[in-house]
């Protein structure tokens, strides 16, 4: 309703003069208010609010304007004592509480924001953000007990209501992927049922579905549930890069495991190690050790870096220019001479291990450096003028 037409029904009314310029201010700062959140002028709003609420203390609208306003200028704990003053003065009303718990759950205060959703779904039992919110809750105290008869809870409540909730089926599915594959499987088909035919949502929101779902495949090792994963997949009109790089990944520990019961430990550790991308020193340490191991024993590893590039092109591809030499025996000596002494300036000696699994006594005596170790910026002893990291050093 326009203020001109307002102020009208104010005239109109019986109230005596007095109380009808109060009303007509109080309206007046109302408009400036929303006029000033409108235009972003949080701060302008704020004030405007708590002077309006010094004047009418009781107005409950004002009150849940200026709590809304408290937490967008970045002042939670105002906001806090504001909702818990609302809540307190109308218990009854849903949305107030699920706005409270939502704030405690922000601020991290995970107890107090378990008890109040707990008294939002009982006011507002078809509520899928606050059950969805209860259960998150319920897996941050790390009382998986409790988590889960709330999750079987909620989503037997909200269908009670019609109501489907991806995230609560994402977490049901990870009580069961190691417990109970077929149930474990229906939650996945419920999830590309709702995609299908639920309530229509932006792809970021099936895609952290997703990304949830493949962290859960990944970690318990049940590749066996990634063509669901591609279902879903294929329903979204695009996916992001970010997406397609976890898929990418997952996909890439599904071939290697696929391989850890069919090739030598070895070869499995040292694709582990490459397909992890891992740069710390103990990492590429183990790499250079497995690959002393394959050079060591290159006979029994050659029919085997075959057979992997004939059925793995793409885990032979890891690491293609090492196995290469390997294969066509390139100066291999030389290779193994290298990783040695790599291996020996750390202080790290190898345990070496044949093709069938079978441990090997080096047949290479571990490199010793004779005379002092030349610095990487020192000139090259062997005459060339160049420095020994860009000459000798850099073999």
């Amino acid at each position: 309703m326009d203020i001109k037409e307002l102020y009208k029904e104010i005239e109109a009314s019986d109230a005596d003069d007095t109380s009808k310029a109060q009303l007509k201010e109080h309206i007046y700062l109302y408009i400036q208010a929303e006029q000033a959140f409108s235009e972003d002028r949080i701060k302008d709003g704020v004030s405007i609010l708590e002077m309006l609420l010094e004047r009418v203390p009781d107005d409950m609208n004002a009150k849940i304007m200026l709590a809304a306003a408290y937490d967008s200028a970045g002042h939670p704990k105002k906001s806090i004592r504001l909702w818990e003053e609302i809540c307190e003065a109308e218990p009854e009303i849903g949305d107030y509480s699920l706005a409270l718990a939502l704030l405690y759950r922000r601020q991290d205060r995970v107890k107090k924001a378990l008890n109040q959703f707990k008294t939002t779904v009982d006011l507002i039992p078809d509520s899928r953000t606050a059950w969805e919110h209860l259960v998150e809750c319920s897996l941050e105290t790390e009382d998986t007990h409790e988590a889960k008869m709330n999750c079987y809870g909620a989503m037997y409540l909200l269908n009670e209501y019609g109501i489907k909730s991806i995230k609560l089926n994402v977490i049901a599915f990870s009580f069961t992927i190691l417990e109970d594959n077929d149930k474990a499987d229906k939650y996945l088909e419920s999830i590309i049922d709702i995609m299908r035919n639920g309530e229509k949502c932006k792809n970021e929101y099936y895609e952290g579905a997703i990304h949830d779902l493949l962290w859960e495949i990944d970690m318990a090792g049940c590749y066996e549930f990634m063509p669901r994963i591609r279902e879903m997949v294929d329903d979204l009109s695009d996916i992001s890069e970010r997406l397609a790089e976890s898929i990418k990944s997952v996909e890439g520990n599904e071939e290697i495991s696929a391989i850890e019961e069919v090739f030598p430990e070895v070869l499995c550790n040292i694709i582990n190690l490459l397909n992890s991308k891992c740069d710390c020193n103990e990492c590429k340490r183990g790499i250079i050790s497995l690959e002393c191991s394959i050079l060591v024993d290159h006979d029994g590893y050659r029919p085997e870096l075959i057979r992997l590039s004939n059925e793995h092109p793409k885990l032979y591809g890891l690491h293609s220019e090492f196995f290469d030499e390997v294969v066509s025996s390139v100066d291999l000596d030389r290779l193994l001479m290298t990783r040695l002494r790599i291996l020996s300036d750390d202080e790290f000696e190898p345990i070496l291990i044949r093709a069938d699994g079978s441990e090997i006594n080096p047949v290479v005596e571990t490199y010793r450096r004779e005379g002092r170790k030349i610095g990487r910026n020192e000139l090259c002893p062997c005459g060339s003028g160049k420095k020994y990291k860009k000459c000798c050093g850099g073999s």
